[in-house]
């Protein structure tokens, strides 16, 4: 009984053993373990990883599948699986990472080894002897990496810049052959050229690189026209544009209705060189039916993710019409006062196609574009300072001739000017002295818009010369046929009639 007691005692904890073990390290391990490995051009290179969970390799530069690569399975021992990765005819291009990824349910765990390809012909991993490569940074990155990693960890690299690099950046500047150099890049410095070097048996090795500003301005994005009204048949064109800044460039992309049927076509416009810098794109899409009508939309975007949108109405109409009336209240009758400094005679057009032919006219006359009394823009007509000449009848005339459609609005001006007497410019010193009892006519000639209403009004005096002013105040209203006496003329009657005087009705 003693024997069986310990029989199972050893059982259990073997058991938990094992499942603290797997517990623990749940990360493949890779053979042979040294990190970073030195191997040389044309060398193999041969890799064991074994993990808990299936195994997948992802190499520096080559791919699985591919010439020279080969994957295989092997023996797993106390892991449960076993991969193989083999890469004959090694070259200075293969430096680099080489991980193996397990995957488990729940759980992805990665062990990377750094592999150095020596190649005394070729000392950096991606040399730019000639042409530079484009490093992008943007306005707000602190720092930059010049990515001359080496074949070699030993090489000795210096780094050059034009113009000469800067204090800071020559003290402060990082050396990884891994990687390169990372240097200190604040936000207004500039290089036209940054240069990697290095000499091995008297023969020097050079990688160029360009730094290149980039941008993360993206402004003002916009579709022109945005709300759009097309005849079935037509083609329509939609324009998008947006701002960026500096060596930005906007990329745009439409999604629109019936898009995968490919009919449309787009171009680039001209970048308009300014300060921001605007760009844009052109959708055109011909033979419009009535299924392309709806919501278009146009995305536009920079790099490192940074986008925005827009969007237009297309509405599309199966038959062509002209339609035109007032928008205000005043049914086309405007009554305003002489000296008003500008009038707008603006009425609301509703058409498909637009007019193609605009006409004022005053009075049945037409008006002349460039006349110093009217400015005409679109479908309106300004008056300026008016004056009682501007009385009369304004139509406007319009009409589409592909089309066949023509309509006609007319308003109807007046303006009022303030009632004048014409007497009342002459001198009234020279006061001619008339006989007691004699018949006298006096004329008030008055005009005004509308015609005026004369009243005559009688202030009486004193009889007494010696007065020079008359003591009475109050104005009496005079009535034709009332008896006068010492204090009232006897009014024998009132004619008002209209005539026309100077060219006026007064």
């Amino acid at each position: 009984m003693t024997s069986s007691s310990c029989f199972r005692l050893i059982v259990v904890i073997f058991c938990c053993s094992s499942l603290t073990s797997g517990r623990v390290d749940r990360h493949p391990k890779i053979i042979p373990s040294d990190n970073p490995l030195i191997l040389h051009k044309e060398n193999s290179l041969s890799l064991i990883c074994r993990g808990q969970g299936i195994l997948q390799w992802i190499l520096a530069n080559r791919l699985i599948p591919s010439e020279g690569v080969k994957v295989e399975k092997c023996d797993s021992r106390h892991y449960s699986h076993c991969s193989k990765l083999t890469v004959t005819d090694l070259r200075a291009s293969d430096t680099g990472t080489y991980s193996c990824n397990s995957s488990e349910v729940g759980s992805h765990n990665v062990t990377s080894v750094y592999i150095y390809v020596k190649d005394p012909e070729q000392l950096f991993v991606e040399p730019h002897p000639s042409n530079p490569q484009v490093l992008s940074i943007y306005r707000d990155e602190t720092s930059l990496v010049v990515p001359c990693r080496t074949t070699s960890p030993d090489a000795v690299v210096k780094l050059e810049g034009i113009p000469v690099l800067s204090k800071n950046i020559a003290e402060e500047k990082v050396w990884d052959p891994k990687v390169g150099f990372k240097i200190p890049y604040g936000p207004y410095t500039t290089y036209s050229w940054l240069i990697c070097s290095t000499e091995v048996n008297g023969h020097q090795f050079l990688s160029r690189y360009f730094p290149k500003r980039h941008t993360k301005l993206l402004q003002n994005i916009k579709i022109t026209p945005d709300h759009v009204k097309v005849l079935v048949g037509d083609t329509l064109i939609l324009n998008c544009s947006g701002e960026t800044g500096p060596n930005g460039r906007i990329n745009f992309t439409w999604e629109f209705p019936k898009q995968k049927e490919n009919r449309h076509q787009t171009s680039r416009s001209d970048m308009i060189k300014a300060n921001p810098i605007t760009m844009s794109q052109v959708l055109v899409l011909p033979n419009i039916t009535m299924e392309d009508k709806g919501k278009y939309v146009c995305h536009a975007f920079l790099e490192r993710s940074i986008h925005k949108n827009a969007s237009a109405k297309v509405k599309v109409y199966e038959h062509p019409f002209l339609n035109i009336s007032y928008k205000q209240n005043h049914r086309g009758v405007i009554v305003v006062s002489e000296g008003t400094k500008k009038l707008v005679l603006d009425p609301r057009v509703n058409a498909m196609p637009l007019p193609d032919v605009i006409g004022w006219y005053k009075d049945g006359v037409a008006i002349l574009k460039n006349s110093t009394c009217y400015r005409m823009s679109v479908y309106s007509l300004s008056i300026l300072d008016l004056k009682h000449g501007h009385t009369g009848i304004f139509t406007i005339s319009l009409g589409n001739q592909l089309k066949g459609l023509y309509r006609n609005l007319s308003y109807s001006l007046t303006v009022e000017v303030k009632p004048t007497i014409s007497e009342a410019e002459l001198s009234n010193q020279d006061v001619q002295p008339y006989m007691s009892g004699k018949q006298h006519q006096l004329t008030c000639t008055a005009f005004g818009v509308p015609l005026p209403q004369i009243t005559w009004l009688w202030q009486p005096c004193n009889t007494n010369l010696m007065i020079e002013h008359c003591i009475y105040k109050d104005e009496i209203v005079v009535n034709p046929d009332a008896q006068g006496n010492n204090y009232h003329n006897w009014i024998k009657n009132i004619n008002v009639k209209t005539e026309l005087v100077q060219g006026k009705n007064k």
